[in-house]
C-alpha cells in the first residue's frame, strides 16, 4: 500500500470510481450451487439410479439467520453469477478502500510524530 499522500488520494480516487460503477449494477450476495437430488416420485429413474438423479442450480445465501435456496433457471443463470461476481468485485474495492485509510492513518500518525521530535 502506498504511503505517500498524493499516491494514497489518487488510488482513493481509482476506487471511487469502480465504487461508483459496480454501484450502477445488479449485486447479490450469496453462491450459485448446483445440486442433485431425487424428485420423490417411486416410478422415476431416479428412485432406482443414483446417475440419473435430477440436477439443479440454485442461488444460496444466509439472511435474517436462515440459508435461503433459490432455484435458478437456466437462462438466468449467466445474470445471476454476473450479480454475485459484482458483489466480489465490489468487496475487494471496499477491502482495498479500507487499506488505503489504514495507510492514510498510519502516515499522519508518522508526521504528528516527527512534528513532536522535532519540537522537542
Amino acid at each position: 500500500m502506498p504511503s505517500n499522500r498524493g499516491q494514497i488520494a489518487r488510488r482513493r480516487r481509482r476506487l471511487g470510481e469502480q465504487l461508483r460503477a459496480l454501484s450502477e449494477q445488479p449485486l447479490m450476495r450469496g453462491s450459485v450451487v448446483e445440486r442433485v437430488r431425487r424428485c420423490g416420485r417411486a416410478n422415476c429413474a431416479c428412485a432406482r439410479d443414483p446417475r440419473a438423479r435430477h440436477r439443479g442450480r440454485f442461488l444460496t445465501v444466509h439472511l435474517q439467520g436462515a440459508t435461503q435456496a433459490v432455484h435458478v433457471r437456466p437462462e438466468d443463470e449467466a445474470a445471476v453469477r454476473a450479480a454475485v461476481a459484482a458483489y466480489q468485485r465490489l468487496w475487494a474495492v471496499i477491502n482495498a478502500l479500507t487499506a488505503c485509510e489504514l495507510a492514510d492513518l498510519r502516515r499522519q500518525a508518522r508526521e504528528r510524530r516527527r512534528a513532536r521530535q522535532r519540537r522537542a
